[in-house]
């Protein structure tokens, strides 16, 4: 049977708290029991007091009563109705004798018990031993004497005395077993003041034991500290971190010099590892561009912040990443510095592939867009040309030459849609009214009658491109206006501008069929739509124009059914909130950024 209970021969489950706390429980134990004990004796003793205080009130009542009868001897059937709860009651004469008495009460030695005049009382003890007894003077030498029970209290008393040997015996043995534990928990203190002395440390007269261990503690610090270098933690760091660390490691002291350079660091850098106290111009001679960077670090006492550096290393460039740490003493000062690095050479390699695949990928998808678009108006085309050629006198021709005047419409739409998507230019930005464009995008006669109805309790100025914004509303308005008439609804579409601290917040809102949940995480995205004969770029226009102006556009389901479309311009674009006279529009300004619609 194995024993995990024991480590250098002593057993684990007896910690130090548990030798510490049991001689304490032990002493608090024998303190509680014999104030217990003695707390017991006393209430026996009060007990056995108030029974002979009652006997003796009794017995005075009696002769009380008595003395009303003219010095008539009682009858024992009058002492009985007297004192009807006493085990015995008597009258007797001056020696002792009964002249008339009831009860378990002796007829001889009634005064035994009792010394002096008065009213006494006696008992229980050796000659009164299961009773109390009271007694008071009736006058002309005659005395009453009443007794009453006590059987229990001598049996408790007896039990007493047992039980106080036993309890003074027990707390005894916990004494002795205390002092035995004291000796065992004096020994480590015992053992240190010897250590202390055997160091050469001499107690100053009238030094406590105390301060005696603090100062020979303090004095060992303090050698200790002094023998020990700043570079101890350092190489023990690079003891540490060397063995199993898979990036780039270099440690460098206060002066530059190397102190540790591990195998994946010269891997790295294509160099042999330097030993330990080269400085850092000869250890990285053949990395110049990392050489200096470290060295001006070292030179200004400073840490640069995490960068890339390209190296050569056996004809290949590399591009590794750079952490400086700088390593600090207690009172601020650097120790060293500790060098990571990491080889990011294929991290960008996939960077760069993975960027140039999605700029494919949505090429790609713009291209698609462009070519179903073109494919399915020059079918159309085709085959009003085809109805013309076979039935060119026909008066249905003028019905023909306008679809086909429709569909060159649709073209032209969608690639000006596409080029204002694509197309870099400058955006004019001056001082608008957002109210007045709103306005004037909801009078758009190709919205064909749907009500828009325009809601802004005050004008709004703020600076912008008024023709980018007002091409945005209406491709919102378009899309809401379309999602009405789906919905079988006649609107009208809302418009609201609202103000707020964060800056101007305008929504159309429209009762539709909502968002489509496949759309949702694609609805900017060029040539998306969920709606049938949708080019999808209104939305993808509509959030290059809202970013382009540093605003924010988000489409949400609208409570009760349909959708919300929220354009949101912070506060630095707004010029001014109040009356719609505003301030005048300055259209000289330019910036040149951003998408031209």
């Amino acid at each position: 049977m194995s024993r995990p209970f024991r480590r250098g021969g002593r057993p684990l489950g007896l910690r130090r708290e548990v030798l510490i706390l049991l001689p304490v429980a032990l002493l608090l134990l024998a303190v509680l029991s014999t104030f217990t004990l003695f707390s017991f004796r006393n209430a026996l003793a009060l007990l056995a007091e108030e029974r002979r205080d009652e006997a003796a009130r009794l017995a005075d009542d009696v002769a009380g009563r008595l003395r009303e009868t003219a010095g008539r001897t009682p009858s024992q059937a009058e002492l009985r109705a007297l004192a009807p709860r006493a085990r015995g009651i008597a009258v007797t004469d001056r020696e002792g004798e009964a002249l008339v008495a009831d009860g378990e009460i002796p007829s001889s030695g009634l005064l035994a018990p009792f010394a002096g005049d008065g009213v006494l009382a006696a008992g229980p003890d050796e000659v009164l031993p299961d009773r109390v007894a009271g007694r008071a003077p009736l006058g002309d030498g005659r005395w009453v004497r009443v007794d009453l029970p006590a059987e229990v209290l001598p049996a408790q008393q007896r039990g007493v005395d047992v039980l106080s040997v036993v309890v003074l015996g027990l707390n005894a043995a916990l004494l002795l077993l205390v002092l035995s534990f004291l000796r065992h928990l004096m020994a480590p203190w015992e053992t240190l003041i010897e250590r202390a002395r055997q160091m050469g440390a001499e107690q100053e007269p009238g030094e406590g034991e105390i301060e005696f261990l603090l100062a020979t503690f303090e004095r060992a610090v303090t050698s200790s500290a002094q023998v020990r270098r700043p570079e101890d933690d350092i190489e023990a760091l690079e003891r540490t971190l060397s063995a199993s660390l898979q990036s780039g490691l270099l440690l460098l002291d206060r002066a530059g010099n190397v102190l540790a350079f591990n195998a994946v660091a010269a891997a790295l850098l294509g160099i042999e590892a330097p030993p330990p106290g080269t400085p850092l111009a000869e250890a990285l001679a053949a990395q110049p561009e990392l050489r200096g960077l470290l060295e001006a670090a070292v030179a200004d006492q400073s840490a640069p912040k995490r960068q890339e550096i390209a190296v050569q290393t056996a004809g290949e460039a590399r591009t590794l990443g750079l952490t400086v740490h700088p390593l600090r003493r207690d009172d601020g000062g650097i120790r060293g510095w500790l060098v990571l690095f990491a080889d990011l050479t294929e991290v960008q390699r996939r960077s760069e592939e993975s960027r140039l695949a999605e700029s494919l990928a949505r090429l790609g998808e713009m291209a698609g867009g462009v070519a179903h678009e073109l494919r399915n108006s020059l079918a159309t085309l085709r085959g009003y040309l085809t109805l013309i050629e076979r039935r060119p006198d026909e008066e249905s021709i003028a019905d023909y030459m306008a679809e086909i005047r429709h569909e060159a419409d649709h073209l032209e739409r969608v690639l000006e849609d596409f080029l204002a998507f694509a197309r870099p230019g400058s955006a004019r930005f001056q001082e608008l009214s957002l109210t007045r464009l709103a306005r004037r995008a909801a009078a758009d006669p190709s919205l064909a009658g749907m009500e828009v109805r325009v809601e802004t309790p005050e004008d709004v100025w703020l600076r912008g491109d008024a023709q980018l914004l007002e091409r945005a509303l209406r491709n919102l308005l378009h899309n809401a206006a379309q999602a009405e008439r789906e919905a079988g609804g006649r609107g009208p579409v809302e418009l609201g501008i609202t103000s707020g601290p964060d800056g101007v917040e305008l929504a159309v809102e429209d009762r539709g069929p909502g968002l489509p949940p496949e759309m949702r995480e694609r609805l900017f995205h060029p040539f998306a739509t969920g709606r049938r004969g949708g080019v999808g770029l209104g939305l993808a226009l509509a959030h290059r124009i809202v970013t382009l102006h540093g605003g924010r556009i988000r489409l949400e389901d609208r409570p009760g059914g349909g959708t919300r479309a929220l354009l949101n311009f912070p506060r630095d674009t707004i010029v001014t909130i109040g009356s719609e006279s505003g301030p005048a529009p300055d259209p000289g300004r330019e910036v040149s950024s951003g998408p031209q619609a």
